[in-house]
């Protein structure tokens, strides 16, 4: 089920990263991907063994329900596999899904009445009916434990990878035609950052990345150290200024909107330190990708940051800027320590590979058709 390919998140990325993988190791079995929209249809098109089908639908929850459990039907597939929080509830063959952060339950101020009640009523159903449920970290399967209610047994974890062009980047002329193109300073600390809420039909504020702590540790530390701050993101100084911040608090602290995905590690090779106070982060692929091209990391204490940092990260609280001002002052004011992070960020970076959580995938959905047949 490819719907959720049709939103710019990370969603997508993990998606594609799954299938490609997925469809170069398994050469035994067909993959037969479902489209809500042409708007990534064709997307694998060269792989040999997929078999790509627009299904049209009025609305999500009908093509969910009753669009693709019927094609599943006439085109015999084995078992239904949705990345992202649903799945059908009638099927002629097992069913498997992502789960994802319980946002709703957490944050509930982010989303409309009615798709907390929705998600409330129908998210535990869909996680009794699959057979196999994939998760991108043990933080997500603690959360639904204590927010759903069942177990998650059944639950496997599959971590993400970043894209093979987050590494170290040698090429000087390289990054410095990017510094060049976005004015960026010699010194740089960086926040990469989110404020619109991408999974609604009407995109709308959101706060849950807390960019307003990197401004305010920044704020209070910034003489301390001769670097300046860098924020890439969508309409980010517009977020700000609509929740009461003033041109003069953020005088000083360089915005560059939105970065294309590919662009983004030459940002992290170019930056000193990278910093990310995420309030609930599920799995921190911003944090994954700054490691995998060496670049030290302060972030969270809470969510899934610590489990992703593996040690690798420095940890501050995100509720408390100083916090996270007085370890931006050792790190950036040390540079055997500096030095040091980079080479265990690049360390831990290895452990995320495609191939494994791939295999994995691939043999939890072999089991449960092999269990159900």
């Amino acid at each position: 089920m490819m719907r959720a390919m049709d939103q710019d998140s990370g969603h997508r990325a993990i998606i594609e990263g799954l299938i490609e993988n997925m469809l170069e190791i398994d050469q035994e079995n067909t993959y037969l991907l479902l489209y809500r929209s042409s708007k990534w249809f064709g997307r694998f098109s060269s792989y040999r063994n997929t078999k790509e089908i627009l299904v049209h639908a009025p609305q999500k929850f009908l093509w969910d329900q009753i669009a693709v459990p019927y094609r599943a039907w006439r085109e015999g597939a084995d078992i239904i596999y949705n990345e992202k929080f649903s799945v059908p509830l009638i099927s002629h063959c097992p069913v498997a899904m992502g789960i994802h952060e319980p946002a709703w339950w957490a944050w509930p101020e982010h989303y409309e009445w009615w798709d907390i009640a929705y998600i409330k009523t129908m998210l535990p159903l869909y996680c009794r009916k699959a057979s196999v449920l994939f998760a991108i970290s043990n933080f997500i399967i603690e959360e639904n434990r204590k927010y759903i209610g069942l177990s998650f047994n059944k639950a496997v974890v599959t971590y993400p990878a970043p894209r093979e062009y987050f590494r170290p980047i040698h090429e000087p002329g390289l990054l410095e035609s990017f510094r060049e193109k976005y004015q960026l300073p010699e010194r740089f600390i960086l926040g990469v950052t989110r404020v619109d809420h991408v999974g609604n039909e009407n995109p709308t504020y959101y706060g849950g990345k807390n960019v307003e702590t990197i401004i305010r540790a920044y704020l209070l530390s910034r003489h301390e150290y001769p670097h300046k701050l860098v924020i890439a993101g969508r309409n980010v100084k517009e977020y700000l200024l609509h929740t009461g911040w003033t041109r003069d608090e953020l005088e000083g602290v360089h915005f560059i909107g939105f970065v294309p995905h590919k662009e983004i590690p030459k940002l992290y090779n170019l930056a000193s330190l990278f910093v990310i106070p995420s309030f609930y982060e599920s799995y921190a692929m911003a944090m994954v990708e700054a490691m995998s091209c060496g670049c030290p990391v302060i972030a969270s204490k809470t969510g899934a940051c610590p489990e992703i940092g593996g040690g690798a990260a420095v940890l501050a609280d995100p509720k408390k800027p100083e916090d996270f001002s007085q370890k931006m002052v050792n790190v950036l004011t040390n540079e055997d320590f500096r030095i040091g992070l980079r080479k265990k960020s690049l360390d831990r970076s290895t452990f995320f590979n495609w191939e494994r959580s791939a295999n994995i995938t691939l043999q939890e959905l072999k089991k449960t058709v092999r269990v159900m047949k």
